[in-house]
């Protein structure tokens, strides 16, 4: 990758980072004065945020993922990274698909959507009428039946940050001299 590319993605990903950890503290506040909207607003940036990330780092694609492979090895992001998971972020992005599927699959057409609680405190509800939920002691938001850690994105965001503020701000071009 050229070196100047390079600084341009790191520049890119650290800005993001940046967004993602501004939506962790918008969620924060949410939490704090029970405002159940603002909370998920904070946690579709957050998943917006580090959906941007993923692209950056890995691409869409086999071929996109080994050309950015220099990116990643930059600024220490290797195959487990919790920015490999994608599925939250696409139940969030394609929530019209997810609409429509629950409706022409599910027997009984209940739904929860958008909660503050824990998934055992709520019963009676099939997998497919889970959307939005958010259990504020786990910091896991579930979708259908599957789970996504925030707190695990957040910490992976700021792990790489101060690495990726010292490799942004490195000159663009190759430096010679002995």
């Amino acid at each position: 990758m050229d070196l100047m590319l390079l600084r341009a993605f790191q520049r890119q990903v650290e800005l993001q980072c940046q967004f993602l950890l501004a939506a962790a503290t918008d969620i924060d506040a949410g939490l704090q004065k029970h405002n159940v909207q603002q909370t998920f607003y904070g946690i579709q940036n957050l998943l917006n945020a580090a959906a941007n990330v993923s692209k950056a780092l890995y691409g869409s694609g086999a071929k996109k993922a080994a050309n950015r492979k220099p990116l990643r090895d930059s600024v220490g992001v290797d195959d487990n990274s919790p920015f490999c998971e994608v599925a939250m972020r696409n139940n969030f992005e394609h929530l019209d698909e997810r609409l429509e599927r629950w409706w022409s699959e599910s027997q009984s057409h209940n739904i929860c959507d958008m909660n503050i609680a824990s998934r055992q405190s709520i019963s009676g509800i099939e997998s497919l009428g889970w959307f939005r939920n958010f259990d504020p002691q786990t910091a896991e938001v579930t979708f259908w039946s599957e789970d996504f850690n925030i707190k695990n994105i957040i910490n992976e965001a700021q792990r790489i940050l101060p690495k990726l503020q010292e490799e942004a701000n490195k000159p663009h071009w190759e430096t010679g001299g002995p």
